[in-house]
């Protein structure tokens, strides 16, 4: 669960930061006449350290043509060890479409491992449904522009 306090400033300079890109669809073709079929589709942070927390800083949701749709994080939280953050897309938003994507900043004090940071889509079209995962994946340029200019 994320953990927002306005009052508490993450002062720690970062040991970790790294800005993470999950490809999510909201809809997507189905069949040979191409039909289109709306998703629903829930972006999973998971805090795999057993000991320390990890601090997401944002998780903004684009569209396909690359146009922010929305921020999921309004500040800087933190997510315990072990925890996992779940932010739903609902399957009636298909305001995405089948290029959307996740960004995904967090950061560490701490030497940790990466976090698991992945969709899980859902939908259905008939009698016949669909899921899927998609894994995400660090931007390492992203991630480093943002170690050397110290991150928010």
């Amino acid at each position: 669960m994320l953990r927002s306090n306005p009052r508490r400033t993450f002062q720690a300079r970062p040991v970790q930061r790294q800005v993470v890109y999950v490809p999510v669809y909201s809809s997507m073709y189905w069949g040979f006449d191409q039909q289109v079929v709306d998703l629903a589709a829930t972006l999973s942070i998971r805090n795999v350290s057993l000991k320390h927390p990890l601090v997401v800083h944002s998780a903004k949701y684009f569209d396909t043509a690359g146009k922010e749709i929305r921020e999921y994080v309004s500040a800087p939280s933190m997510l315990a060890p072990m925890a996992t953050a779940d932010f739903v897309v609902q399957r009636k938003d298909n305001s995405g479409g089948s290029g959307a994507n996740f960004l995904v900043e967090w950061s560490s004090a701490d030497d940790i491992d990466e976090p698991v940071i992945e969709a899980v889509m859902m939908g259905q079209q008939g009698n016949s449904g669909v899921s899927f995962t998609s894994v995400g994946r660090v931007l390492k340029k992203a991630s480093a522009e943002l170690s050397s200019a110290g991150g928010h």
